[in-house]
């Protein structure tokens, strides 16, 4: 299941990438309590959120960046990209028909962070 959010104005890519870090997670999102590890080397961060404990990745994409729930069991990823004046937020798991509560929370998350990268960007 997908869900999508927009903002506009888009913010820079380069911005994107400034703010959109592991670090900067719980000051973007409500949802997200704390970095409960840090990355290391060959280790993934860890988050702490409204869902559990999860190994959590960010990484540069085309126009934006990609976090993933790597331990997620429903592979929960969502992109920050920027394009013709617009940021998209788009997030997905790998469920087309997940529990109503659950795929609400998504969407709730979701909103939260949208809110908070538009705080964090000025918007």
């Amino acid at each position: 299941m997908e869900w999508f959010r927009t903002l506009r104005p888009g913010i820079a890519e380069s911005d994107i990438r400034r703010l959109c870090t592991v670090d900067a997670l719980p000051s973007l999102c409500g949802d997200i309590y704390e970095i409960t590890q840090q990355a290391g080397d060959k280790n993934p961060a860890e988050i702490s959120c409204v869902w559990g404990l999860f190994a959590t990745d960010v990484e540069p994409i085309r126009n934006g960046v990609r976090y993933a729930l790597i331990t997620c069991p429903n592979a929960l990823q969502w992109t920050v990209t920027t394009r013709n004046g617009e940021t998209t937020l788009h997030c997905s798991i790998n469920d087309a028909h997940p529990d109503a509560d659950f795929a609400a929370s998504i969407g709730m998350f979701l909103d939260k962070f949208h809110d908070g990268l538009a705080e964090a960007a000025g918007i």
